[in-house]
């Protein structure tokens, strides 16, 4: 019986520190660059996998957390680390919920915060759908795969026109969130080394390790395929794409 190239694809990155790339250092980097939140800041992550943003922002402030994701093994392993790290109380709420069944109280939060995840919705898309979360005039830090040129090759073309069809460019992005009610206040490229620290060179075992534990198994070996192709993609052509912050504020 064939094994589900999903159940393998988590197995993978339960044993990750990340399942995005990103770094705790740029994510308290774009926290710092926030002016204006208050001391306590009610913080809404959406997309939160094991939690490592969660937890950075925890220790950046006396804020709340209400952290979102649809697996519980990834918000079990959050709630771990925070019990590890001190945090306690009512400073960190586990949400497990898709996006399109989220039962939230609207309008109670200062921050919304996703790295690696609004794709699932689509970047305009998403921030409409989550903007009904933040109080009037509240911050969004999103990071999104965007293209950082109007003229990528033509390989990595390709790969993202089947993968993600809808990544943007920066113009296109800027104008999404226009159009989604938010303001624009700046920007920041997520450094290369973030993508290979934390998520690429740590994934590279385990994609070999599974590989020979599914030798038979079509379906399971398509989807290592898949993540070999994007993890070589990345080395040939960095230049040409890369997550993007986008930190946002809410109008009205």
């Amino acid at each position: 019986m064939d094994t589900d190239p999903f159940r393998v694809f988590l197995e993978m990155q339960i044993q990750l520190k990340r399942n995005a790339p990103s770094s705790d250092a740029m994510t308290r980097t774009m926290f710092e660059s926030l002016d204006g939140l208050p001391q306590e800041p009610e913080m809404l992550f959406m997309g939160c996998g094991q939690g490592n943003d969660v937890l950075e922002l925890l220790r950046c402030c006396e804020g709340r957390a209400t952290a979102v994701d649809m697996l519980k093994p990834f918000l079990a392993k959050l709630e771990a680390k925070a019990e590890d790290a001190g945090i306690t109380g009512d400073r960190l709420r586990t949400v497990c919920s898709d996006f399109e069944a989220l039962d939230l109280p609207e309008g109670i939060f200062d921050l919304l915060w996703s790295e690696g995840a609004i794709y699932t919705l689509g970047f305009e898309e998403g921030l409409k759908a989550w903007a009904k979360y933040l109080k009037p005039g509240g911050f969004a830090v999103v990071s999104e795969c965007t293209w950082l040129t109007d003229t990528p090759s033509v390989e990595a073309k390709l790969f993202w026109e089947n993968a993600y069809p809808a990544m943007g460019t920066f113009g296109e992005n800027m104008d999404r969130a226009k159009h989604a009610g938010f303001e624009l206040l700046s920007t920041r490229v997520l450094p290369e080394e973030d993508w290979w620290t934390d998520y690429y060179q740590p994934l590279i075992p385990l994609i070999a390790e599974a590989r020979e534990a599914y030798a038979g198994d079509p379906g399971v070996q398509a989807m290592l395929d898949e993540e070999e192709t994007e993890i070589r993609l990345y080395e040939r052509h960095a230049a040409d794409y890369g997550y993007v912050f986008y930190v946002l504020r809410k109008q009205g």
